[in-house]
């Protein structure tokens, strides 16, 4: 009886109150999520960011217990995907999976539709895209200081392309021009294929190209790769050596690559997303396909996520500026 009393007194005062309460917050975290979920890629259909978005979307729908809808928004620097994620309800169910230029387009767009750090919570970084510096056989730089001495000796006569205005490889060609005080000219294009097309005719003289465009054409002799990305050789090709090795700074990182939700979505729905992805980039089989790819397998969570947006940030906001590089 007198534990009655006092069950009535504790719920009349209030003080069952945050318990009760908390028990629908709790289902709804066991629940999560209650529909497919939909992740918007800021790359074009077909390509290697969207092939690694679709093997780890694959491999998550079973430990969520939904389908996961993988819908490409290339364009504009990856900020057509990004505006559209931020303004989408902050649920769990609509997520971005971006590269670097998530970070890049702000920088250097007028109205990119997005604050990079006020309308996204990270969530997962499932990889690292780590770049080459590549080379056509008639160049005669067997390194990256043998090219930059070229370079040089030859001011405003040697060109470089990219795989698009605004692009990683642009602005790594900038930073390069920058720091070593070079003059040479840029040559933008749609994507690393036909960079690397060029680049192997000699009507560029380099680029900065993921190493699943060049290493094919390094194999049959018509390129050659002067320096990798990282802090360590890659496995996939062990006699690269890398840009920190030869007395470079600022290439320790490839581009980040990560899932990211609506600013506000739940901690538990983030948490368990984190989890999931996690799991699924430590399976062997994609840790050796993403490595096969020339991609450095992450699988980290939220605060990792966040350091290499900042670091991002910090790296490219300062040269941005001082080039007055910008894109309609």
């Amino acid at each position: 009886m007198l534990q009655r009393r006092r069950f009535a007194q504790w719920g009349a005062s209030g003080l069952l109150a945050p318990a009760l309460g908390a028990f629908p917050k709790a289902q709804a975290a066991d629940a999560y999520p209650t529909q497919p979920i939909k992740v918007i890629v800021s790359s074009a259909a077909g390509g290697l960011v969207d092939g690694i978005a679709r093997t780890i979307g694959e491999r998550i729908t079973k430990p969520l217990g939904q389908p996961v809808i993988i819908d490409p928004k290339p364009g504009a620097n990856g900020a057509i995907a990004a505006s559209f994620v931020a303004k989408a309800p902050a649920d769990g169910h609509t997520l971005l999976f971006a590269v670097n230029s998530f970070v890049l387009a702000p920088l250097l767009m007028a109205k990119p539709g997005y604050d990079v750090f006020k309308d996204f919570a990270p969530v997962s970084l499932s990889n690292y895209g780590l770049l080459v510096f590549a080379v056509g056989e008639g160049v005669p730089a067997k390194s990256m200081r043998e090219f930059v001495a070229m370079a040089k000796a030859q001011p405003g006569k040697l060109s470089f392309g990219s795989a698009g205005q605004g692009s990683s490889g642009h602005l790594y060609g900038e930073k390069l021009m920058r720091d070593e005080g070079l003059q040479m000219t840029h040559v933008p294009y749609k994507g690393g294929a036909p960079l690397m097309i060029d680049i192997l005719g000699g009507q560029v003289q380099g680029g900065f190209v993921t190493m699943g465009e060049a290493l094919p054409h390094a194999k049959s002799g018509r390129a050659k790769l002067l320096g990798v990305f990282g802090t360590r050789r890659m496995p996939l090709a062990p006699q690269i050596p890398t840009f920190t090795e030869q007395g470079f700074k600022g290439y320790e990182h490839g581009g980040f690559w990560g899932f990211f939700a609506p600013t506000g979505t739940p901690q538990p729905a983030i948490d368990k997303l984190a989890v999931a992805v996690r799991a699924a980039v430590a399976q062997p089989d994609l840790q050796e396909r993403m490595i096969g790819l020339g991609l450095e397998p992450s699988g980290e969570g939220p605060g990792e996520l966040m350091a290499a947006v900042r670091r991002e940030n910090l790296l490219w906001s300062r040269l941005i500026k001082d080039m007055n590089l910008r894109l309609e």
